[in-house]
């Protein structure tokens, strides 16, 4: 319940973001160095994808966390 309230109080918006698309960011994070879980790339996917409006010009942060995928899965994963 204390979740469903933090959202309802803070969340003004909620963006979708494809399977595709969070397999695309993973390889592109992974070729940049980083190994980030699935999950942990939704927001990195969102703007990759421009499924943000209203964001050119501005300062924007994306939170990229978890590290809980092994290279087998990674193979899995868009060169």
């Amino acid at each position: 319940s204390l979740s469903y309230e933090l959202c309802e109080k803070y969340v003004e918006n909620i963006v979708l973001v494809t399977d595709e698309e969070i397999k695309s960011a993973v390889s592109t994070l992974y070729k940049a160095g980083l190994v980030v879980e699935p999950s942990g790339t939704a927001a990195f996917a969102a703007i990759t994808n421009e499924k943000i409006p209203d964001i050119n010009g501005k300062n924007v942060v994306v939170i990229l966390s978890g590290g809980n995928i092994g290279k087998d899965e990674l193979s899995n994963f868009p060169d």
